[in-house]
């Protein structure tokens, strides 16, 4: 059962296959590129031994140093490119993982859905990001809660109204309570940034002003 396990895992670690295939192959490229550059720095001497000098035990010892050490480094090299490939494929993970992780929890917000929060495991990468994003869900979430609240109250207050009839000293009331439940709602709308804000500032600034001193004349700023 724990073996079955491990290799559920172990497949699980190319999480985005898309991001995580170019980052490995552009490393392995250049991991062979270094390799190649080291092993003929190398074995260049021997080579050139072999070809350039007339002595005969020169060109034997040379040939047989190439041989031995062209082996070896061979070896050497595969070996590192091998460990090198398993070891990036668990560095990107930590990174790939967390950014997919931070795509989904984006998605949902996108859904306007706050509820789902992001959790990394120890050893991830990008904890200041997630946290910064989860801070943000939860003041969102905050602030609509407190909206969706008042509106209810709005609402009640309304219904009951309705049912008050014609009494005017209780539609006062009701009306003043209107006014501080649009206002307040009004306040936690105000602390959002639009993206139509910059190029309509004036014309929202007087909006805000007709709000505040009559909250029940916010549909003329629609």
């Amino acid at each position: 059962m724990k073996s079955k396990a491990n290799r559920r895992k172990l497949r699980n670690f190319f999480i985005s296959k898309e991001l995580q295939r170019p980052m490995i192959v552009a490393h392995l490229a250049y991991l062979l590129y270094v390799l190649v550059a080291l092993i003929a720095t190398i074995l260049s001497p021997y080579y050139i031994d072999i070809f350039k000098t007339g002595d005969l035990w020169v060109k034997h010892f040379s040939a047989k140093m190439f041989i031995v050490l062209l082996e070896r480094l061979s070896i050497t090299g595969l070996f590192i490119i091998v460990i090198s490939f398993f070891h990036f494929i668990i560095f990107t993970h930590k990174f790939c993982g967390p950014l997919v992780n931070i795509g989904r929890t984006i998605a949902r917000i996108s859904e306007r859905d706050f509820t789902r929060k992001i959790y990394l495991r120890k050893g991830d990468f990008l904890k200041n990001e997630a946290k910064q994003i989860n801070t943000m869900m939860t003041a969102l979430s905050n602030s609509v809660e407190i909206i969706k609240r008042e509106n209810l109250l709005l609402l009640e207050d309304i219904e009951e109204s309705i049912q008050a009839g014609g009494r005017q000293t209780e539609m006062d009331a009701k009306l003043k309570g209107f006014q501080k439940r649009a206002h307040r709602c009004r306040m936690q709308l105000d602390n959002f940034q639009l993206i139509g804000d910059s190029t309509n500032e004036v014309g929202t600034g007087q909006c805000r002003q007709l709000v505040r001193d009559n909250p029940l004349s916010a549909n003329e700023c629609l």
